[in-house]
């Protein structure tokens, strides 16, 4: 839902419903309207891992302005062992997948040993570029964490339609804890892949969203 381009004008508009969003999936990552914390899709429920570092459970009524989901099946699954950071991990998987140019959605489950994630603060109207969203974060860190991480694999060629190369999300099993994957350490984790093909895309339609040029660079 929606595209990178998008974000990155500040286009933090509605492009669909919660409700909407899980006609097309159970598992996925996104954010919602006016870039208000961290969608987080796991087992066909939606949750925000807000700014204060809070999670929360969303009803279906909530806007989502960007989003990638799927029917979560997996297609292979493999342990891997001593991953001591967040480029190891997408190292190990790149090796596990079979078609660099395709999509890919994930989960890892484990307790992880090391964790740095973060999320983003309600914006106001008229709305910032996304690196001065992105700037401004709140980042948290967790030990010996209980989770799961869901998300997906973009190829390189995807830019400018959504952000290329791994885009993961983190939800602890007692679901107080979660947000967008920065860094991580684990001696062991389920890795479970599914295989994609295509990909469906919404553009938002709202006034302020039809008066953003995409192609052009953001311009204050």
């Amino acid at each position: 839902m929606s595209t990178l381009s998008a974000l990155e004008h500040g286009v933090f508009y509605p492009v669909t419903t919660v409700g909407e969003l899980k006609k097309h999936g159970n598992l996925g990552v996104g954010a919602f309207e006016h870039m208000d914390g961290e969608l987080i899709l796991i087992d066909g429920k939606a949750y925000n891992g807000m700014y204060s570092g809070k999670v929360v459970l969303i009803d279906d009524k909530a806007p989502i302005t960007y989003s990638a989901v799927t029917f979560f099946k997996a297609d292979s699954t493999v342990t891997l062992k001593n991953i001591n950071s967040y480029a190891e991990l997408q190292q190990s998987i790149g090796k596990l997948i079979p078609n660099i140019n395709n999509f890919y959605a994930f989960k890892v489950i484990g307790t992880f040993s090391y964790l740095k994630f973060r999320s983003t603060a309600k914006q106001e109207k008229p709305y910032p570029p996304l690196s001065e969203v992105t700037a401004n974060q709140s980042i948290f860190e967790a030990t010996d964490i209980k989770g799961t991480f869901v998300g997906v694999r973009l190829p390189t060629f995807i830019k400018g339609v959504y952000a290329p190369g791994y885009h993961l999300h983190f939800i602890s099993d007692d679901r107080v804890r979660g947000g967008h994957v920065l860094e991580l350490k684990f001696a062991d984790a389920n890795v479970q892949i599914q295989y994609l093909s295509q990909m469906l895309i919404k553009m938002p339609e709202s006034d302020g969203a039809k008066k953003v040029d995409l192609a052009i660079p953001y311009q204050k």
